[in-house]
C-alpha cells in the first residue's frame, strides 16, 4: 500500500503474518536492509511486524520492501512512502 507521512512525523508501516516457524522478518529501503537505528525501528507483537520511520524527511520518500522468511516459505511485499508537508492555508487579503 501507499503511506503518506508529513514532514517531521513518524510513519509506521506493519505487516501482518501467522507462520509457524515463526518468521524471520527483514525490512528493505530502496532495496538497502534495514537495521535498527534512531531512525529505522523494526518491532514484532505477536503476529504483526512493523517498521517505525522516526522524523521523516524527503529523503526518506521511496520504497519499502519487507521480507517475510521462516525457512519452509517466505513472501514479501512492498510499500510506497510519501513524505510531504502539511498544506498552508492562507485567507485572501482585504483590498
Amino acid at each position: 500500500t501507499e503511506q503518506n507521512v508529513l514532514l517531521g512525523q513518524n510513519g509506521t508501516l506493519q505487516i501482518t503474518c501467522d507462520a509457524f516457524p515463526v518468521p524471520k522478518v527483514t525490512w528493505f529501503f530502496n532495496d538497502t536492509e534495514l537495521k535498527n537505528s534512531p531512525k529505522h525501528k523494526p518491532e514484532v507483537k505477536q503476529n504483526v511486524f512493523s517498521l517505525t520511520v522516526s522524523k521523516c524527511d524527503h529523503p526518506d520518500t521511496g520504497i519499502y520492501r519487507v521480507l517475510v522468511d521462516n525457512g519452509i516459505d517466505h513472501t514479501e511485499q512492498t510499500a510506497k512512502f510519501n513524505v510531504g508537508v502539511k498544506p498552508k492555508v492562507e485567507a485572501p487579503k482585504a483590498a
